[in-house]
């Protein structure tokens, strides 16, 4: 460890020093200085560097579109103490609504393991999730958008969310894009979080 040795003008007055410090990956308060530079990035930038970026998905591809009337469900919850920061994209070859629901009760459903985004450190998520249960309960809606599908050979819809969800521990939520179009088509629904 280091020893920093300061020259304050002040130091024949009365005064105090102020050393910013942030925390490290592990949650550990540390002051800035040469041996530990102060963070200059976005958070999200950070947490990934840290192995606490995830990313996650459902997606029904040209091979095994997703019917008309269905919806691709992702429902999770993050674990106690931990904050999921959550923004969500969603593509589809047709119209599709979107929502999401807060307090959501399921059952069923295929366990999904979210990727963490960071290939260099072995970190887990504090995140529980399954893709497509079946909804006994859907809960508050929090959210609701429209993604237009387009016309023609080439039409394509999509939205990405530059809006981050700031998830409640131990509360289900439930992200679902539902077809609307009337006939199957390729779809996409993806999370990528920070805790």
């Amino acid at each position: 460890m280091a020893i920093l040795y300061v020259e304050r003008e002040s130091q024949p007055q009365k005064a105090q020093f102020v050393a910013l410090t942030q925390k490290d990956k592990d949650g550990n308060q540390m002051i800035a200085g040469s041996d530990n530079g102060l963070i200059m990035v976005d958070i999200n930038h950070q947490r990934l560097h840290e192995g606490r970026a995830f990313i996650a998905w459902n997606i029904y591809p040209d091979s095994a579109k997703l019917a008309a009337g269905s919806s691709a469900d992702i429902v999770l919850a993050a674990g106690p103490g931990t904050i999921a920061h959550v923004t969500i994209a969603m593509e589809s070859s047709g119209d599709c609504d979107f929502f999401v629901y807060e307090g959501t009760s399921t059952t069923g459903g295929t366990a999904f393991t979210p990727v963490r985004r960071n290939r260099n450190i072995v970190t887990t998520s504090n995140v529980a999730m399954v893709t497509n249960p079946t909804v006994t309960t859907l809960g508050t809606l929090i959210n609701r958008q429209f993604i237009t599908g387009g016309t023609g050979k080439k039409s394509a819809g999509g939205s990405s969310g530059s809006l981050e969800y700031v998830l409640t521990p131990l509360t289900n939520y439930l992200f679902r894009l539902t077809n609307v179009n009337g006939t199957s088509h390729t779809a996409l629904l993806e999370l990528e979080w920070y805790e």
